[in-house]
């Protein structure tokens, strides 16, 4: 069987560098489509998904 995307990319396989790269493609695909989102709007997006995932598992 052959390997995914994931296991045979050494970007993708390193769990900082994914998490950079995936932000950048974000980035510049939203502003193709003429929604722009900065860093500051992902950093905002995380730590909200986060409290949410938190408050989720708390009940």
């Amino acid at each position: 069987m052959k390997k995914s995307l994931l296991e045979t990319n050494p970007y993708l396989r390193d769990p900082e560098m994914r998490k950079k790269m995936m932000r950048r493609s974000i980035i510049s695909s939203s502003a193709i489509e003429g929604i722009y989102i900065t860093e500051e709007d992902l950093d905002r997006f995380d730590r909200e998904k986060a409290e949410k995932e938190s408050s989720d598992t708390s009940r």
